[in-house]
């Protein structure tokens, strides 16, 4: 975006200006909303004066027709007339009445409908009246006055019976509904009125036909009776045409065989006229304040602009360290004077904010060692210098439950102390605190200096910080353990420097060694097993095939029958062929990536046993679970959601845990445990006889069987001490009311061996090899072919 619409200038601008746009829009839309608003009720009322009027006139001409029946058919000379059939007196006095009361129609009728004499020549003598229903009417004795379309005109007619003393005749009095008429209705209401006739045709059910109006032309006419009740609207875009009427149909004819209707029609021109022209008048009104407020913002923009640029100029001068002092602008706003005294006060201490800054950048704050970063920046530094030295790192063995027992405060303490001895003895003072408890710091090395040279150095900081020290009467000693690696022999550059040494902490740690120099090889190690890791990390996501699921058999000793197997996981990589579960397993538990494994484990092996049940195969399958898997609560969710999916239950899964898994958090794993034993899964002790875990805690243990590690089964058959431990330990465990299972089986003597001591199921390489699901499938037709056979 260009700098000016980004200026302060332009927002002041574009903000007053775009506001005031706003400002008028809304109030011109809300003017012509409600101008709007008015002409719709004006021309409603308008279209109700008139229908008021028309309603009144009606009901005067339906009275004065009413009065003029009464003393046609009260006239005795009449009457006489009409039973002697003097048409020539009848006619006479037809029309003498008519002009009397000034009616535009007089007829008389016998009692067929045939028209015996008549005044206008709309009904002609010898025709027969064409309404039938109303005449039937009139001959039961009512007199109603109505509308009906007579030749070319619509009359409002009252159809009278004439009696002497029974009814002898029907007479009929009406009043042309002509254009006079529609004038006079219109100019009391200012409204143009058309009276029409709806007929239906083959062609259109709705034609109409108009018989008198006061519009200007049959095109007027044909609009008015398309137009709707009231105004739409009268916002309308340049190329639509403005609506011209506003019309009203009122049904004034109550009999169903003449559809007689009025229209009275709302000339819309005037209306649009005096709307278009205050648009127009609110339009200028609004281009003129719109130019007014934005010079006025224009001057306002300009007296805070200016000043403002001579600060953004300052500004920058002391972004690149130019502390000098801000001198005032010639004009500005108290706010802007303001703003400049705040910049000299702030010119004056920022120097010092900012060392102080820097220092905290690129320090510890409570040991005043460097951190992380700026230790990173310090051994590039000594590199680059080509000198040689020594990178070691320190790590604070039970740091943690210092704070925990004595507090933070002497935590602290103890930190601070620990730093100056490490910084007393680094090269240059050149020591940093990388985290809580972990420290590293560069050493002075000789151009000859051998690797024990180096241990001897790293050892004598070692007992330096091992040594007692007092804080607040207390005699503290520190246990660390520290790798060490120089430079240039075992890395020649910093990045290089630095992994390696991170290897060597790591092993230290790891080992429990108090001191752990980097030996050559050692990285490729550790890539190794980072690549595993990034390789099984991969292998879980893709699921192509490189990990599968192998089963070995158990058979039960009693019955001769397998009804077990053990579920064990198998990678195949494409590149480095065969990872033994030992490799990578341990890796995924060092690395927090077994939940990944297991939650893989426990979806693949619970598919298969689906597929094996459907396929009649009942067979209870073991998984292994990890210590990290019984800390999950997550576990037992996955689980129950698999065997919902497969439509598998409880006791179909067997879950084996390790003596060493149990030590890691007991309560929780047991608690984990108490819950699948409820649920009905089956518990194993896996790898018995190797851990740690009193026999106390094992009759704690929700367990159903006890497995017998493979280093007491291989050589049962010859070795009499495995005898007696593996025959106490089947005693002990059916004892409990566990069953027993001896893993690690080759050979027939030990099954024979186990069999008599009591043992429930073996497995091993004698019964079968680990195979994949298929293979099982074809090795247990072929086991149960072998044992019908025997």
């Amino acid at each position: 975006m260009p700098i000016f619409f980004n200026s302060l200038r332009s927002q002041i601008l574009a903000f007053a200006a775009g506001l005031t746009s706003l400002t008028l829009s809304a109030i011109l839309l809300v003017v012509l909303v409600n101008t709007g608003n008015a002409t719709k009720l004006s021309v409603n009322e308008d279209i109700d004066m008139a229908v008021e009027a028309f309603q009144g006139t009606i009901d005067a001409r339906r009275d004065q027709l009413l009065g003029a029946a009464q003393i046609l058919v009260s006239d005795f000379g009449f009457k006489q007339a009409v039973a002697s059939n003097d048409s020539g007196t009848v006619g006479s006095m037809l029309e003498n009445h008519g002009a009397r009361i000034n009616s535009d129609l007089m007829f008389l009728s016998d009692l067929d409908g045939r028209i015996i004499a008549s005044t206008n020549s709309d009904i002609l003598e010898g025709s027969k009246f064409a309404y039938k229903a109303p005449f039937m009417d009139a001959l039961q004795g009512e007199m109603r006055a109505d509308f009906y379309v007579l030749g070319e005109h619509i009359y409002q007619l009252l159809l009278i019976p004439v009696k002497a003393p029974r009814v002898v005749a029907i007479a009929g009095v009406g009043f042309e509904m002509n254009e006079d008429l529609a004038r006079v209705l219109g100019n009391g209401s200012g409204v143009d009125v058309t009276f029409i006739e709806k007929t239906d045709t083959e062609s259109n059910s709705n034609q109409s036909w108009a018989y008198a109006t006061t519009l200007p032309s049959l095109e007027a006419v044909g609009a008015a009776l398309r137009a709707p009740e009231s105004v739409q609207s009268l916002i309308r875009l340049p190329f639509e045409t403005s609506q011209r009427y506003a019309s009203r149909m009122l049904d004034i004819s109550s009999n169903q065989e003449s559809a007689v209707q009025v229209v009275l029609t709302e000339d819309l021109t005037h209306f649009y006229e005096e709307y278009e022209e205050l648009t127009s008048r609110i339009l200028q009104i609004a281009v003129v304040i719109v130019i007014l407020a934005i010079l006025g913002s224009t001057l306002i923009a300009n007296g805070l602009t200016e000043p403002l640029k001579a600060l953004v100029i300052a500004a920058q001068s002391i972004a690149k360290g130019d502390y000098q002092l801000v001198a005032p602008p010639k004009r500005g706003s108290y706010e802007i004077q303001t703003l400049i005294s705040a910049f000299r006060t702030m010119n004056v201490d920022l120097a010092e904010r900012e060392k102080k800054i820097v220092y905290q950048a690129t320090h510890d704050s409570l040991t005043g060692l460097l951190n992380r970063d700026s230790m990173l920046a310090s051994i590039e530094r000594f590199v680059e210098k080509n000198k040689p030295f020594v990178l070691m790192g320190i790590n604070l063995r039970g740091f943690k439950s210092i704070n925990d027992s004595l507090g933070i405060e002497v935590g602290d303490t103890c930190l601070v102390n620990i730093a100056q001895r490490i910084k007393a003895t680094a090269l240059d003072g050149v020591s940093a605190r990388l985290s809580a408890d972990e420290f590293c710091l560069i050493l002075a090395a000789r151009e000859d200096q051998t690797e024990n040279d180096t241990r001897l150095m790293c050892m004598q900081i070692l007992n330096a910080l091992s040594a007692p020290m007092q804080i607040n009467g207390i005699s503290l000693s520190i246990d660390a353990r520290a790798g060490a690696i120089a430079y240039p022999e075992q890395a020649d550059t910093a990045k290089l420097l630095v992994r390696r040494g991170n290897i060597a902490n790591e092993h230290a740690i790891t080992i429990n060694e108090r001191l752990y120099v980097y030996q050559e090889g050692q990285d490729k190690v550790h890539l190794r097993k980072l690549k595993i890791l990034r390789s099984l990390k991969e292998a879980l996501q893709k699921d192509d095939g490189q990990l599968q699921m192998y089963y070995q058999p158990k058979m039960n000793l009693r019955t001769g029958e397998v009804e077990k197997s053990e579920a064990l996981i198998r990678w195949f990589h494409p590149d480095d062929g065969f990872i033994p579960p030992d490799l990578f397993i341990e890796l995924a538990e060092q690395t927090g990536l077994i939940g990944l494994v297991t939650a893989w484990v426990i979806s693949r092996v619970l598919d298969d046993q689906a597929r094996l049940k459907r396929d009649g195969i009942a067979m209870q399958v073991s998984i292994n679970i990890s210590a990290q898997d019984l800390s999950d609560d997550g576990l037992k969710f996955l689980i129950e959601q698999k065997l919902q999916q497969n439509n598998l239950e409880a006791h179909d899964v067997c879950l084996e845990i390790t003596e060493r898994d149990m030590m890691t958090d007991v309560d929780k794993s047991l608690a984990l445990l108490n819950y699948f034993r409820e649920r009905g899964f089956q518990i194993s002790m896996d790898d018995y006889g190797i851990g740690y875990s009193a026999l106390s805690k094992l009759a704690q243990m929700p367990l159903n069987e006890l497995k017998i590690d493979k280093c007491f089964i291989l050589k049962l058959a010859t070795q009499k001490d495995d005898q007696i431990i593996v025959r106490n330990t089947i005693t002990m465990a059916h004892e409990l009311g566990l069953s027993v299972i001896a893993e690690g089986v080759e050979d027939l003597e030990s099954k024979d061996w186990l069999r008599e001591a009591g043992c429930d199921y073996i497995q091993g390489y004698y019964l079968a090899r680990p195979m994949a699901c298929d293979a099982l499938v074809t090795w247990l037709d072929e086991f149960k072919t072998a044992e019908k056979a025997e």
